[in-house]
Order: structure tokens, then C-alpha cells, then sequence
């Protein structure tokens, strides 16, 4: 495929966001290698494919809205992603563009971090992109999943699409029924007040938050006092770019500079 100097990889985005950018060029100059990572804000997201092959683009990260959108436009469809059916990685090798979900894998691996997942109870909040990614991870990871949604419709897809257990409204939701609960929804997100499961958590839970801005959500900081174990969305965000870099580079990831980078990037946006 062509070549550029020095390798190049991006993102493809509706909006360009710098935290992406800060995460891979951390990990490159740690590496040691003549890599770039370039954030393309697109509205035509089948173009940008084309230009990942014309340019010799080595990898591309997928940001909504264009998870979905990419996917028949591209040689292969790892398993996982078609499954979660969103891709948020392209990796190009000599010119054959393979789309990946490295989301289920950073939740997989954070979780991993404070707990064994095997027929651990876990209950996941959301219906969405990023609940699919989740709940696919959980399962594959031989855990008891069950999902709760405020729409019983999107909720009930989900689980039979992947062999979940639907639990109903997030008020249905009762703590001593599970060991871990993952809020999947935006609730959160740059939203500091913000509590999708306030009042509802019990100190021997372990609970995880997908929601990365701020680092500490109000979900997180209310587990924190009540003696629970958690799991911020940094540390997700982070395994998942750690797969990426995996992909593009073929060495393994410096998660340390990588988080670093990251929460740096963070406290500048001061979010």
C-alpha cells in the first residue's frame, strides 16, 4: 500500500476531539516510532474509508456516528465487531482494511483489573452502542449478564440478539441480586450532577462507569463512599486504545504513558 513518512493513523469523527491524538502519540513517542495519529473531523464517512486506502492510512479509529456506517465499506469484519455490529478500528495491512471492536475488550480488561468475570452477576445499564460492546465482553468473558433499560424495546433486542437476561426498567434494579453493575449510558458524560443509579448501590457491588468526562462521575464518587470497588471509564478508554496500538504498531501497548497522557489531556479540557 502507499506509504507516507511518517506512518500515519487517525480518527475518523464527526467533531475532531484531541484526547484520541494525545493517547496514540503518547504511545508512539514511548515506542519509538515514526508514527502520527491525526483526528479527521468527516461528513462523508465511505469516503474517508477510500481515503484510508489511497493515503496508506495504517490504522483509523471509528468514532460515532460512524461505528456502524463504515462497516459495509470495508474487506473484514472481525467477529467480535460484527456480532456488537460497530466497528471503532480499522486496521489497514497492505491494503486490506479489517474492522475490529476494541470496546469490549477494554471493558473486559479493566474489569479484570479488580475482578475474576467468570459467573460473576453483572448488571449492565443501557441499551446502546456501548452497552452492546460491554455486555458481549461480559458474556464472552463467561460472566451472568443482565440488562437493564429505561426502553423495553431496545433492551429486549439486545439481550436476544446476544443471549442476555432482560431485567427491566432501571428501577427494577436491586442490588443484592448482583456483584457488579456497569452504568453503559451517556448518563454522566460531562454531566458532573448526574447519577443514573443514585440511591440504588450497596457497598459490596463493584461498579463501573463507561463515562469518562469527568474521571470521577457522581456514579463513581457516591460507590467510592459507600466502600465499593470501582472502575472508571479512563481506565476502559485506556485498555481499548491499548488494543489499538497493538494493532497498528504489532508491539505491545505502554498503558502507564498512555493513561498518562490521557488524564493529562483531560484536566486541560478541564472536564
Amino acid at each position: 500500500m502507499p506509504q507516507s513518512l511518517p506512518t500515519l493513523c487517525g480518527s475518523i469523527m464527526g467533531s475532531p476531539f484531541s484526547l484520541s491524538a494525545k493517547i496514540h502519540n503518547a504511545a508512539y513517542a514511548a515506542l519509538g516510532l515514526d508514527y502520527t495519529f491525526v483526528c479527521f473531523g468527516v461528513e462523508d464517512p465511505v469516503a474517508a474509508v477510500a481515503a484510508i486506502r489511497a493515503l496508506g492510512i495504517r490504522g483509523m479509529n471509528v468514532s460515532m456516528p460512524y461505528k456502524t456506517a463504515v462497516m459495509a465499506h470495508l474487506d473484514v469484519i472481525d467477529e467480535s465487531a460484527h456480532v456488537i455490529g460497530a466497528v471503532n478500528t480499522i486496521n489497514n495491512i497492505d491494503g486490506v482494511l479489517t474492522g475490529y471492536n476494541t470496546d469490549y475488550l477494554g471493558a473486559v480488561r479493566a474489569l479484570q483489573e479488580v475482578s475474576e468475570l467468570n459467573n460473576r452477576r453483572i448488571a449492565v445499564i443501557g441499551a446502546g452502542g456501548a452497552a452492546r460492546a460491554v455486555v458481549y465482553g461480559c458474556l464472552q468473558a463467561a460472566a451472568r449478564v443482565t440488562v437493564f433499560n429505561r426502553s423495553r424495546e431496545r433492551g429486549k433486542a439486545l439481550t436476544e440478539d446476544l443471549g442476555a437476561r432482560w431485567g427491566g426498567s432501571v428501577d427494577a434494579f436491586a442490588a443484592q441480586d448482583f456483584d457488579i453493575v456497569i452504568n453503559a449510558t451517556s448518563v454522566g458524560f460531562k454531566q458532573p450532577d448526574s447519577n443514573p443509579l443514585d440511591g440504588l448501590l450497596a457497598s459490596h457491588l463493584i461498579v463501573m462507569d463507561v463515562a469518562f468526562m469527568p474521571v470521577q462521575t457522581a456514579l463513581l464518587l457516591q460507590a467510592a463512599a459507600l466502600g465499593c470497588r470501582t472502575v472508571s471509564g479512563t481506565r476502559m478508554l485506556v485498555h481499548q486504545a491499548c488494543r489499538q496500538i497493538e494493532l497498528y504498531t504489532e508491539h505491545d501497548a505502554p498503558i502507564d504513558v498512555m493513561e498518562q497522557a490521557m488524564l493529562h489531556e483531560i484536566q486541560r479540557l478541564k472536564l
